[in-house]
């Protein structure tokens, strides 16, 4: 599956990268599950997919043992800051 996303009106995006500790296929399910808790669109693979909804664009990458969250659209209000601590969050710590 390839996943080749660019949302419109693309301003510069924010990618985070996060080492992993649990096995893929547990991470993917647990952010699809979360996604699916907020309303998110999730789709994707134990390798790439997308994140959208809610003023929310974005998009994942895993290899190996590295995660990449490249983040296009996030709601005005939150602040980088928060998107980070958050992803971090839900990776880290469930």
């Amino acid at each position: 599956m390839t996943f080749n996303y660019i949302p419109k009106n693309m301003k510069k995006p924010k990618s985070i990268q996060l080492k992993i500790i649990e096995k893929p296929e547990d991470l993917i399910h647990k952010a699809k599950q979360a996604a699916e808790n907020y309303g998110l669109q999730f789709l994707g693979d134990i390798e790439q997919g997308i994140i959208k909804g809610f003023g929310i664009e974005a998009d994942y990458m895993l290899q190996e043992d590295i995660l990449t969250i490249t983040v296009f659209r996030k709601p005005i209000l939150i602040s980088w800051a928060t998107v980070e601590q958050k992803v971090r969050m839900l990776v880290q710590h469930g």
